[in-house]
């Protein structure tokens, strides 16, 4: 039903920020691949290298580069027909470095949105920034939908708000045309278990394979709404594209809720002699469950996740088999 939306993007000119990141790689690689799109993207490399689009360098245009540079950053934008906005400074970073965290997450989203009602780009279709369901904090209502208050715990769930807050505001005030999408713990192939950022299932895989033991914090009770990369991309994509998505936040995730200790079930039946060592829970997102509500991303764009929680897992694991 959506693929008239899709068809949208073929050929385009578009902007990746953050292009070199677990999302961003695997968004970029689709819509170069499978959409033929003219990608250009923006990457300072500080949590990845090139080497995550070395399979399509040829096909598309990289510049090293912070999206603070606005003197360098804002030229690429001429001529591009959709902007994908995920650069950011990963949570488990952000109370440390909550200067760059407030200036990555939100300061950029903000200079990216006075440049784009300053100079009205001509060409632009869709101004889309990616959030994240951890502005939904401890939600007293499960599941959490985008009606439902916020109640920010981190430095990073404020930042992306705010984020947030920008982004419509351009668009009540000065007709820019945006989205907003919020992620749910996505895993998946792409994320390096090297990266100190990596999410607990892409280090539950790595550390399974390699035969030691899954660290895990607390009881293990604690629930998360885990959605699978090819997923995210295409919620993504759908909502750059699709007319309903315009000035709109939508969540993205699975509305299921699983369990620590269920995702090292799940990992056991592919790696069976596994070790667990329980640590002390840590303060960042420190919450005892989650799971989001996609009945408006449904209702509104028709968009459903096809990858559950066991197809996922054995995807990754053979991803990280293959690439080990």
């Amino acid at each position: 039903m959506n693929e008239q939306y899709y068809e949208l993007l073929k050929g385009k000119k578009v902007l990746v920020t953050g292009g070199l990141g677990f999302v961003g790689h695997n968004l970029v690689k689709t819509l170069s691949k499978d959409y033929g799109c003219k990608v250009i993207v923006v990457d300072d490399c500080s949590n990845s290298t090139e080497k995550a689009i070395s399979e399509i360098a040829s096909q598309v245009e990289f510049h090293r580069m912070s999206v603070l540079d606005t003197e360098n950053f804002f030229p690429l934008l001429k001529d591009v027909n959709y902007i994908f906005h995920l650069a950011c400074i990963q949570i488990a970073a952000s109370g440390s470095l909550p200067f760059d965290d407030l200036n990555v997450n939100a300061l950029s989203t903000l200079k990216i949105l006075e440049h784009l009602r300053s100079t009205r780009l001509p060409k632009l279709e869709r101004f889309l920034y990616t959030s994240s369901c951890s502005v939904y904090g401890s939600s007293t209502r499960l599941p959490a939908s985008e009606e439902d208050p916020t109640r920010v715990l981190s430095n990073y769930a404020a930042t992306k708000l705010l984020g947030e807050h920008y982004t419509l505001i351009y668009n009540r005030n000065y007709n820019i045309p945006v989205s907003v999408v919020r992620y749910s713990n996505i895993f998946g192939y792409g994320q390096s278990p090297r990266n100190p950022y990596c999410g607990v299932l892409g280090k539950f895989v790595h550390h399974a394979l390699i035969g030691e033991p899954l660290k895990i914090f607390g009881d293990g009770e604690q629930t998360r709404d885990y959605t699978f990369i090819t997923d995210a991309v295409d919620a993504t994509i759908l909502a750059a594209a699709h007319p309903m998505a315009y000035g709109d936040v939508f969540n993205i995730g699975t509305c299921v809720e699983t369990s620590v200790n269920k995702l090292v079930e799940l990992i056991r039946q592919y790696a069976p002699g596994i070790k667990v060592e329980n640590i002390p829970e840590r303060d960042i997102d420190n919450i005892r469950r989650r799971m989001i509500d996609i009945e408006k991303i449904h209702q509104k764009l028709g968009w459903a996740p096809k990858v559950g929680m066991q197809k996922g897992i054995q995807l990754t694991i053979d991803w990280y088999k293959s690439t080990l």
